[in-house]
């Protein structure tokens, strides 16, 4: 009998579940169910990679042996050359010399090779910043640093310095401070000064100069082998970009498969055309249509020349069409990005309106450089020579700010969807006007004309196992194609380490479940919201749960006053109430008749929380999909859409579209007369809500596909998954309540198998039981068969859930810090602990543990005195800490293991 599998994939847990298919293909029975639980790889309360500590404590303590091995090989070279003592002895008594003087006299007089050899050693030891334009660009602390030089080049310059070491010289004989120190807190901190590398190089050249007049030892062979061991650096490793999505790069010699930067020109006009087929205007009856040809090129044209424009710069450019909006114009996003490349180099500062008279071969070979080229010296040379450039106008040419990262197409394929998406259009009809347009073809079309197809990369032949995700992946991660190399170096590996874990363990499951039962006839997926979300998008939600959460308890006061049960229906219907009309709360109406709905007729039965478009058509239970009605236009609406049942009044109609116009965005377009045919696109509508189109969804479709038809494959939205468990009542299966208990991990297997039940059937059904359930959504729905309820509890009885092996007891011993012991504990109200820390980041509970008295009262003071006056104790710190001269401080600490 073949089955089906149902997975739900979270951020450390897999539930699955194995359903037997009857003979005519619906699930008929449960065969098996479990749960693999797993660490997601990252801190639990930060959220941080866990391999990011262990990356941070492997990059120092390389840095620390690279720093003693070329002490090691230096030291060996001056006293192989007579500039140091042969005996050790003798070489740390030369530590009792000052190397700021020696450097500094060392320009004019004579040194004796020790003293020489003493500078040297010191050279070696600071020898400056050595800028990386690919890994130090101009933001965060290599910017600081950058900046840091150029002041110090400016005060040399003022001073008349010769070198570095008579600069400082002067600074440490006048008892000023000679090292490099970061003032102020956050992104005003700062440097006074900071070395570069480039000025060390030239102080050991002037020194070398001046010194070998005097010592005939002092050849060509000996400054050449001292000046490599010092300022010898490892390069670093070449980043190689990720395979094209398109048409994968055979290794990383191909260059033409590897993804393209953004930065160059072919990369930004594909954006900007890419963006402009997507751009659609927006008409007052909630109508759309896409830009025309005539349309696309004059906008393309203006940002081709510009870094953005702003809608209203688009409104004029189309001309006089009527009031218009546009589907990618929002609150928070007014403009539209132009040619970045363009904008930044064609710069007066840089190449001037020149740029855009090069060719465009010419353009990307400039590029090509300035994206390729590590340092910035060998750059503003080959500016200057092969671009005709003065000095400072190569050197804001090599600090451009071009776009970082790179886009999913190689230059293969960018040349090829490009030309296609430029050269070709399609037809489609104005809906204002009736007239037929020309418009510009979409990016899964322009890459079927240029022989790609966008999405579809499925293997050839069903494999009998997953492989490692990267090689099924080959045009999401980049590796070394070399096969001596283990999987994750070899195919490359996905940076999320959640999602690296979790592919690997899907692999894991699925092949061991093919091992036991074959291979499925379906698969089923769906993933948990975390997974599937960056950063960005994370804190995009935290921060409108923030807002959610504070507008929940605003209406709970509300419904409080007006005598109203806090419950998630009632704060739905305050939500959608407040929506109506944001502003002004006497002038709420309903949408559909226009009638006043005010406070007290909210929680009557007057009124009726109603799905805009009809969820038997759609299945969308959103709260996207829902607004409050008067309950007489509710029955009157029916089972169709809002055009569809008030749209044969024009006069009435118009009233409803003014109406719908202060609703969100996400509503308003619902009210269209073509709302029906946008929900559901190209697909039906069943097929819509088998798919999550989410960027993991869609990769972790692909892998699967590998050992089960890709048509049989499918990942599903959480929604659904959700509205089932509760009318199926399955929540209480773990508990007495039909609540989920994210406690019992059996709940993961119960999600899988509803996933697994989830097909067009089932959908189909469930809109059936959704026809006649206008007054409340599917009170009931119907079991999948009978007993199924009973056989899924004596299933998750007797399942066992799996945990994946952990390394053993591993990590930190204890803290990274430096402890000393107190003597007398007791009179430091037995702390017995004592370590430094810098001032500036001292907490409230670490300054009345600073061990100085009258430190602890001056610091204490200072930062009560500055927060009265409105500052923060941060920049109270930092204020007290350039005040004072006080960088670090003594905290104590009470620790009873010692």
């Amino acid at each position: 009998m073949t089955y089906r599998l149902g997975v739900d994939m979270g951020t450390n847990s897999i539930g699955w579940c194995l359903l037997d298919l009857g003979a005519d293909g619906a699930p008929c029975a449960v065969r098996d169910i479990g749960v693999r639980l797993f660490h997601d790889g990252r801190d639990a309360q930060s959220g941080a990679s866990l391999a990011a500590d262990r990356r941070g404590a492997r990059s120092a303590r390389r840095r620390r042996d690279r720093y003693l091995l070329r002490r090691r090989d230096f030291m060996a070279a001056p006293v192989l050359f007579g500039l140091m003592p042969t005996e050790k002895t003798a070489r740390k008594s030369l530590e009792k010399l000052d190397p700021y003087e020696i450097r500094a006299r060392g320009l004019d007089h004579r040194l004796e090779l020790y003293e020489l050899g003493r500078a040297l050693f010191h050279l070696s030891q600071r020898r400056g910043f050595k800028s990386n334009r690919k890994t130090d660009p101009g933001g965060g602390d290599a910017g600081k640093i950058k900046r840091g030089g150029g002041r110090l080049a400016e005060a040399m310059k003022a001073e008349k310095a010769r070198t570095l070491g008579e600069f400082l010289y002067r600074l440490h004989a006048g008892r000023k401070p000679v090292r490099a120190r970061l003032s102020g807190v956050g992104a005003k901190a700062a440097y006074d000064y900071f070395p570069q590398r480039a000025m060390l190089e030239r102080e050991f050249d002037i020194l070398w100069r001046a010194q070998a007049d005097f010592h005939a030892q002092l050849n060509d062979e000996a400054r050449e082998a001292l000046r490599r061991v010092i300022f010898r650096q490892r390069p670093l490793k070449p980043a190689i970009p990720g395979k094209c999505a398109m048409d994968p790069a055979v290794d990383s010699r191909d260059l033409g498969g590897l993804r393209a930067p953004w930065a160059l020109p072919l990369a930004q006009e594909f954006r900007i055309l890419h963006k402009l087929s997507n751009l659609r205007i927006e008409f007052p009856d909630q109508s759309t249509r896409p830009l025309n040809i005539q349309e696309r090129d004059r906008i393309a044209s203006q940002l081709s020349r510009k870094g953005t424009i702003s809608f209203n710069v688009i409104r004029k450019i189309i001309g006089p069409v009527g009031d218009i909006g546009f589907n990618l114009e929002g609150d928070k996003r007014g403009r539209l990005l132009g040619d970045q490349t363009a904008h930044v180099l064609a710069n007066k500062s840089r190449f001037g309106p020149g740029w855009r008279e090069l060719s465009r071969r010419r353009q990307s070979e400039i590029v090509e450089r300035l994206v390729d080229t590590e340092d910035e010296a060998e750059l503003v040379g080959w500016l200057m020579d092969e671009c005709r450039l003065g000095e400072e106008t190569a050197m804001a040419v090599a600090n451009a700010p071009l776009p970082q990262n790179h886009c999913r197409l190689g230059r293969r394929a960018l040349i090829g969807v490009v030309a296609a998406m430029r050269e070709s259009s399609t037809e489609d009809v104005c809906p204002a006007t009736g007239e037929v347009l020309a418009i510009p073809i979409s990016y899964a079309e322009a890459a079927r004309r240029a022989g790609y197809h966008h999405s579809d990369r499925r293997p050839e032949n069903l494999l009998g196992e997953l492989p490692y995700y990267g090689e099924a992946l080959a045009g999401h991660v980049s590796g070394s194609g070399d096969p001596d190399h283990g999987d994750e170096i070899r195919w490359g590996r996905i940076a999320n380490p959640t999602v690296h874990i979790g592919l690997g363990q899907l692999r894991a499951l699925v092949n061991a479940i093919i091992r036991d039962h074959g291979p499925p006839d379906g698969i089923v997926v769906e993933l948990a919201r975390e997974l599937k979300l960056g950063k960005k998008e994370k804190d995009e939600i935290n921060r409108k749960q923030v807002l959610n959460q504070k507008r929940n308890d605003e209406r709970r006061e509300k419904m409080s006053r007006i005598g109203q049960r806090d419950s998630g229906e009632n704060r739905l219907r305050m939500r959608l109430w407040e929506e109506l009309n944001p502003d002004d709360p006497l002038d709420r109406r309903c949408p559909y008749g226009g009638r006043q709905i005010s406070l007290d007729m909210l929680y009557t039965d007057e009124v009726e929380i109603e799905h805009i478009l009809p969820f038997s058509r759609t299945l969308d239970n959103s709260a996207a999909n829902k607004t409050v009605s008067l309950r007489v236009f509710n029955r009157q609406k029916g089972n169709r859409s809002p055009h569809e049942a008030f749209g044969h009044d024009e006069n009435g109609w118009s009233h409803v579209l003014e109406r719908a116009q202060g609703l969100p965005k996400n509503k308003r377009w619902r009210f269209a007369a073509d709302a029906m045919a946008r929900f559901e696109g190209e697909r039906s509508f069943l097929d819509r809500q088998l798919t999550d189109t989410a960027y993991l969804a869609r990769i972790t479709r692909r892998y699967l596909s590998y050992i089960c038809p890709a048509e049989r494959v499918g990942a599903i939205p959480g929604r659904l998954t959700a509205m089932l468990r509760g009318k199926w009542g399955l929540n209480s299966l773990l508990s007495d309540a039909n609540l989920k208990n994210r406690f019992d991990h059996r709940h993961h297997a119960i999600d899988a198998a509803i996933a697994a039940l989830t097909d067009q059937g089932m959908l189909q059904r469930i809109a059936t039981a959704a026809e006649g359930s206008r007054a409340r959504l599917i009170e009931k729905m119907p079991e999948p068969w009978e007993g199924f309820r009973d056989e899924l509890r004596n299933a998750l009885r007797e399942m066992t859930v799996s945990h994946r092996l952990d390394h053993g007891i591993e990590g930190k011993l204890h803290e990274e810090t430096a402890y000393g012991l107190v003597r007398n504990a007791d009179a430091e109200n037995g702390c017995n602990l004592v370590r430094r820390k810098p001032l500036v980041s001292l907490t409230d509970k670490e300054i009345e543990a600073i061990r100085d008295r009258d430190l602890r009262q001056k610091v204490r003071n200072f930062v009560f005195e500055g927060e009265a006056a409105g500052v923060k104790k941060e920049k109270a710190l930092a204020d007290f800490s350039e005040k004072e001269n006080v960088r670090r401080v003594r905290i104590l600490k009470k620790e009873t293991d010692v």
